[in-house]
C-alpha cells in the first residue's frame, strides 16, 4: 500500500544551494536562493499519480523546527522526504527524529549528494531515516511512494532485520523530456529573487550529466559523464509555462556547461526568439565552449549574464585538477562576453593540493586582469566521491573534525603541501581587499546600478561579504 501524502522538506539548518553538484552555503556568497529544484521534480512526479504534496523551504521562509513539527502534526503525511548536503546533514536528519516521535509509521527519506556517495553512512547516522536515495530521485521516490517492495527498488539504502541493504544502481534517465515540469505551485515563487533587481527569479534544468574531468566536483559522480539535453521545444515549454502561469520572466539555467552544445544552444535561443518570450536569463558556461556565434544568440534571446569557472590564473594548477582549459582560453571567453555585452560572473578556486601563495596571488593577479563584472574566490572542500577527495585524504591534507560542522566556505577544512589551513583562510580574507575593495571595482560596480535599488542590494551585499570574511570563526 502506497503513501497518499509526502511532506518535502529543506529543513531549518541554514542557507544553502542544496544542488547535487554546489553544495554551498550562501553565508557570504549569494543573497539569491534558488528554489529546490529535486524537490520539486519529485513532488511533480508523485502529484501525477494522484498523491497529495506539500513543499516547504524553511531556511528561506526563516522556519524553525518547531514549524516543522506543526507541518507534520497537521499536514499528516506518511512520506517525508529531506533534502540533505554533505555538510549540513547531521542536523538535517534531525527532521526524523521528529518525525517518528509524531507518527513511528512514517516513511522518513533522505535525498541528496551525499545520499548518492554515502547511502549507508547516512541510516548509521540516524536511525529514524528508513530510506536514503542513491543517484535521480525522480522514479525511485515514485516507486517508494507507491509501496513497492523495497528490495526490488533499484537506487536506495535501507534497513531490513536489523541490517544495512543497498540495492543496485539506477540507470540515469535518458529521456528528460518524460519528466513533469518542477511543481513550483507548491513553493512561494517571492522568495527566490534576482538579487540585482528583485525580480522574481526560477531555475530550469536544461541538461544533466557532465563530460569534463575536474577533480573536485561532484557532477560526474551524481549525474554521470554523459550529457544529457532536454529537447529545446520542451525546456522553452517550461518558461513560457513559468512567464505564463507565475508571470516570471528571470531564469537561471540550471546545467552543469549550458554552453556545451552549440547546435543545442542556438536551438533553443532561436525558439525563445521565435516565441516572442520577453525573459532576462543566466547561464554557466566553460571557456572553451563559447564563441562569437553562441553568444551573439544568447544576448538576442535575453541573456544577461554567463558564469565561467575559471578557477585559477596558474596553467600548472588547471592541468593538476584536470579542469581541461587554459589561460588564454578564460581571456578570450571573458572578451568575447563583453564584446556582446553580457556581464560575467567567474569563479576562483585556491587551496588544491599542489597550490602555493605565489600561484594563488598569480590567481588573484589573473581575476584582476581579466576583469569578470562579479567573481567570486572559494576555498575547496574535499567531497566524498572525487578524486581531490581521495588525494587529500591519502595524502593527510583534510582537518579532522573537517565533516563534524557546517561549512561556510569562509575557514578552510584543508591545507595544501605548502600552505596551512589557517593560511589558506587568510589568503581568503586577502582576496576581499585585493579583488574587491579596489576603488576600480567599486567604482565600475556603482556605474553598473542602473537604479537606486540595485545599487542598494550591491553595497548590502558587499558588506554582508566583508562582514563574512572577517568575523567567521573556525569551530
Amino acid at each position: 500500500m502506497g503513501s497518499e501524502k509526502a511532506l518535502f522538506i529543506c529543513p531549518p539548518t541554514g542557507l544553502f544551494y542544496r544542488d547535487d553538484r554546489c553544495q554551498v552555503s550562501l553565508k557570504g556568497v549569494s543573497n539569491a536562493p534558488r528554489p529546490p529544484l529535486d524537490l520539486a521534480y519529485m513532488s511533480a512526479v508523485l502529484e501525477e499519480k494522484g498523491i497529495e504534496c506539500m513543499m516547504r523551504d524553511y531556511p528561506v521562509e526563516n522556519g524553525t523546527w518547531e514549524d516543522v513539527k506543526k507541518d507534520i502534526r497537521t499536514f499528516d503525511p506518511g512520506l517525508l522526504i529531506i533534502y540533505t548536503t554533505i555538510t549540513s546533514v547531521k542536523e538535517d536528519l534531525r527532521a526524523c527524529i521528529i518525525a517518528k516521535e509524531i507518527n513511528p509509521g512514517i516513511i522518513t527519506v533522505a535525498k541528496g549528494g551525499d545520499t548518492t556517495i554515502s547511502p549507508a553512512e547516512r541510516l548509521e547516522m540516524c536511525e529514524d531515516l528508513d530510506i536514503a536515495i542513491i543517484g535521480e530521485p525522480e522514479l525511485t521516490l515514485l516507486e517508494i511512494a507507491e509501496g513497492r517492495d523495497l528490495k526490488d527498488i533499484n537506487g536506495i539504502c535501507y534497513r531490513e532485520n536489523g541490517k544495512i541493504v543497498k540495492t543496485p544502481k539506477r540507470k540515469f534517465i535518458e529521456d528528460l523530456d518524460g519528466l513533469p515540469f518542477p511543481s513550483r505551485h507548491l513553493l512561494d515563487q517571492s522568495k527566490y529573487l534576482r538579487p540585482d533587481t528583485g525580480e522574481i527569479q526560477t531555475t530550469i534544468q536544461s541538461s544533466r550529466g557532465c563530460p569534463s574531468k575536474c577533480i573536485y566536483c561532484l557532477s560526474r559522480v551524481v549525474a554521470g559523464f554523459d550529457l544529457r539535453l532536454r529537447s529545446p521545444g520542451n525546456v522553452v515549454d517550461e518558461l513560457e509555462h513559468c512567464v505564463t502561469e507565475y508571470n516570471i520572466r528571470n531564469f537561471f539555467f540550471r546545467a552543469d556547461t549550458f554552453t556545451w552544445d552549440k547546435e543545442w544552444v542556438i536551438s533553443v535561443c532561436r525558439e525563445i526568439l521565435r516565441r516572442k518570450l520577453d525573459i532576462q536569463w543566466v547561464a554557466n558556461s566553460r571557456a572553451n565552449t563559447v564563441d562569437d556565434e553562441r553568444l551573439q544568440w544568447m544576448k538576442k534571446a535575453g541573456c544577461w549574464l554567463v558564469s565561467f569557472g575559471v578557477e585559477s590564473g596558474n596553467q600548472y594548477i588547471l592541468d593538476m585538477t584536470q579542469k581541461g582549459i587554459t589561460l588564454e582560453q578564460s581571456r578570450e571567453a571573458l572578451r568575447l562576453a563583453k564584446k556582446n555585452k553580457l556581464k560575467t560572473f567567474v569563479t576562483f578556486l585556491i587551496g588544491m593540493p599542489w597550490d602555493t601563495r605565489e600561484t594563488i596571488m598569480e590567481t588573484f593577479d589573473f581575476a584582476r586582469e581579466i576583469d569578470s563584472d562579479y567573481f567570486e574566490v572559494i576555498l575547496p572542500y574535499p567531497f566524498p566521491g572525487t578524486n581531490y577527495y581521495e588525494i587529500a585524504k591519502r595524502d593527510g591534507l583534510i582537518l579532522d573534525g573537517a565533516y563534524d560542522h557546517i561549512y561556510d566556505h569562509f575557514n578552510s577544512v584543508v591545507k595544501t603541501y605548502h600552505l596551512s589551513a589557517d593560511e589558506l583562510t587568510e589568503l581568503k580574507k586577502k582576496s576581499f581587499w585585493y579583488l574587491y575593495a579596489r576603488p576600480s571595482y567599486i567604482k565600475k560596480i556603482i556605474s553598473q546600478c542602473d537604479s537606486p535599488k540595485a545599487l542598494k542590494t550591491y553595497v548590502s551585499f558587499g558588506l554582508n561579504k566583508m562582514k563574512a570574511h572577517f568575523t567567521s570563526s573556525r569551530l
